[in-house]
């Protein structure tokens, strides 16, 4: 066995990522004569990755392990689902019927499904108790969801409800659940090593002690997440028999047999035949705070925690168990020290995606024994460091294109380079891929203070691109600030390259503490700026800009010196124009005009006329253009025309 981490800085986010899940990718149209049928070999190869974090946001990004764009790429690759108020705790795919389910803190629990290209709400349930896990049952139909408080719910993918109960456990809580994997039996933990058994029809079973008084943290069965072969039982929701069919029915004739993997908080796992095995295989992890998913198919357990190794720091690290409890092989991510928060299979058990606060690792896996070619191909490309640089490896085109492969990505999007966010910004994207940002505003809306950021939405996260300000308090006039990083930023004086701190610069964080909110502003823009500058004195390649050390994109060091564009406007607020100031833009890049209606009587028109730039064009200056002024002939010619359409209404 063995493991490739991608080189993908761009797999990153703005805040913690707390939840992962995977589901193939299932064409958008489908024939309507045969239906759809599942082809293992194709349907695993594209996919959506799901996470939630701690700002309440749930993204879904496009994933692929084809190395180049063989296939169809979907025109948006990316999005944000927003409508959590609380941190996004689970996600979790219901691939049978192609639905996302998410819970946060708060215990509100959306179900989502894609129509027409977007995501919506489907189904809310809301008990206004914290939700400890969420589970689907492998035929996609029920859901089991588990509450703090002991209350436990199963019912159908439609929203309908089988049954409830609220166990009575003395001293303890739920803390996960999980499908037996014939769909006939669930499995609850509690805070006090029990394991509660209830059959599909809400009947208890029984109560069995594992380890006394030591939490259960996780439950899982080494068998196929979903079952997406197509049978023709012809069983729908609700039916009677859904609930009373015999476990034969729903067995594979040579089905092997699984294994329950229960994980505790000491860091033992037990690998058991079933609830009641006398004798289970104990398995010593040595990790703290671990996560723990099986593979698709069902004969490796990962696990990933953070290891201890005497007095040296903890490191993230992943374990891959056996069906019996052996190790089969073990990595450390590398130079990550952070507690992995989530990890999920995908690709048909060709990736592993791994997050660690707000970073998402990626890792090619191979089960069997990698070949001495792909051994090389790895030291090849961690020699060359950039793609560009294979053109100058004396290698045929062939093997040249091999070592080319392992610099593509999984997760795809199109994300800017922190040091070239001006090309990022004035370049249109590739082919037809669409971008979805966000506008952001901190501020007064009508002093001159306001300041507005443009975010680009990316694996559930903002991505800071450009940032503006308001200039007149009178007409809606703004400023876009060139996004480059200049010289003059990152220059430092040779007396403060030694990192000795200014006295400017607070010599302890009580002294922030005492100052005003504008002047704790001031000292850490000082500070950014100030970390900057010794990486031009060096001349050694900077850190990007925009990422600070925990990983997160920062939109307070985006520059605001340098002059991209200005919005110019008429007094009545109808009339824009979007005028290049920087050399590398033309003067006039687009004009907005309203056109309303005295009172409102009519619903506004708004024409766009936007410039393209092109790579191949240099940008010409108009010199009639006029960039700043509205004519007061086009104030009154406007009037006089709202005016008229008024009149002929009447």
């Amino acid at each position: 066995m063995h493991l490739y981490f991608e080189r993908n800085p761009s797999a990153k986010t703005d805040s913690t990522i707390l939840s992962l899940s995977w589901m193939g990718k299932v064409p958008e149209e489908t024939p309507a004569d045969s239906g759809w049928k599942l082809d293992r070999s194709n349907y695993y190869q594209e996919g959506w990755l799901a996470s939630g974090n701690v700002h309440g946001i749930v993204g879904v990004t496009f994933t692929t392990c084809h190395y180049r764009n063989v296939g169809s790429s979907p025109p948006r690759m990316n999005f944000n689902l927003r409508g959590h108020r609380s941190e996004v705790i689970l996600v979790r795919w219901n691939e049978p019927y192609q639905k996302l389910a998410t819970c946060d803190a708060n215990g509100i629990i959306f179900v989502w499904i894609k129509y027409e290209g977007r995501w919506s709400i489907e189904l809310i349930n809301d008990r206004n108790v914290q939700v400890t896990d969420f589970s689907w049952s492998h035929d996609g139909r029920m859901a089991l969801i588990c509450y703090k408080d002991g209350f436990v719910l199963v019912g159908s993918v439609a929203g309908q409800r089988f049954w409830s109960y609220m166990l009575n456990i003395e001293g303890s809580t739920v803390t996960c659940g999980v499908w037996t994997p014939d769909d006939q039996q669930v499995y609850f933990g509690t805070s006090s090593g029990q394991i509660v058994v209830m059959d599909i029809n809400g009947a208890m079973v029984t109560t069995v002690t594992l380890q006394d008084s030591v939490e259960i943290v996780a439950m899982a069965w080494s068998c196929e997440k979903f079952k997406m072969d197509e049978n023709d039982t012809g069983d729908e929701i609700g039916d009677d028999l859904l609930l009373t069919r015999p476990p034969a029915a729903r067995e594979t004739p040579g089905e092997k047999t699984s294994v329950l993997a229960v994980y505790f908080q000491s860091g033992e796992m037990h690998f058991m035949q079933t609830y009641y095995d006398l004798s289970p295989t104990i398995v010593t992890t040595g990790m703290t705070a671990c996560k723990m998913e099986w593979s698709n198919s069902g004969d490796i357990l990962c696990v990933g925690g953070l290891a201890h190794s005497g007095t040296t720091c903890a490191c993230s690290a992943l374990c891959f168990y056996t069906e019996t409890g052996t190790l089969r092989y073990s990595a450390t991510i590398p130079n990550c020290h952070r507690q992995v928060s989530a990890l999920t299979w995908g690709h048909n058990d060709k990736r592993l995606f791994v997050a660690t606060g707000s970073a998402v690792h990626v890792a090619w896996v191979s089960k069997s024994i990698s070949t001495l070619q792909f051994l090389s191909k790895i030291n090849i490309s961690a020699a060359v460091r950039h793609e560009s640089n294979l053109q100058q490896l004396p290698l045929p085109p062939r093997l040249r294109h091999l070592v080319g492969n392992l610099f593509s990505t999984t997760i795809k999007g199109y994300i800017p380079d922190p040091y070239k966010l001006r090309d990022f910004a004035v370049q249109h994207p590739p082919l037809l891929e669409r971008l979805y940002c966000t506008m952001i505003r901190t501020g007064d809306d009508f002093s001159t203070s306001a300041t507005y950021t443009l975010f680009l939405e990316y694996l559930g996260g903002l991505v800071p691109l450009l940032k503006g300000k308001r200039t007149s308090k009178i007409k809606p006039e703004f400023v876009i600030y060139d996004p480059k990083i200049t010289n003059d930023t990152a220059a430092q004086p040779a007396s403060n390259s030694s990192g000795s701190p200014s006295d400017t610069e607070p010599s302890s964080p009580d002294e922030d503490l005492c100052a005003s909110p504008r002047m704790q502003h001031k000292r850490r823009n000082l500070r950014r700026r100030r970390r900057l500058r010794p990486w031009a004195v060096q001349g050694s390649p900077p850190k990007p800009a925009a990422i600070s050390d925990s990983g997160m994109w920062d939109s307070d060091v985006l520059p605001q010196e340098l002059h991209m564009a200005e919005v110019t406007s008429n007094i009545w607020g109808t009339r824009f124009k979007v005028v290049g100031v920087a050399a590398y833009l033309p003067n006039n890049l687009g004009q907005v005009n309203y056109k309303t209606s005295l009172l409102h009587l009519q619903p506004r028109q708004m024409a766009i006329v936007i410039s393209e730039l092109r790579d191949d064009l240099q940008p010409e200056k108009d010199t009639a253009f006029i960039s700043r002024n509205f004519s007061d002939d086009d104030d009154k010619e406007e009037e006089t025309e709202t005016m008229m359409t008024t009149t002929k209404k009447r």
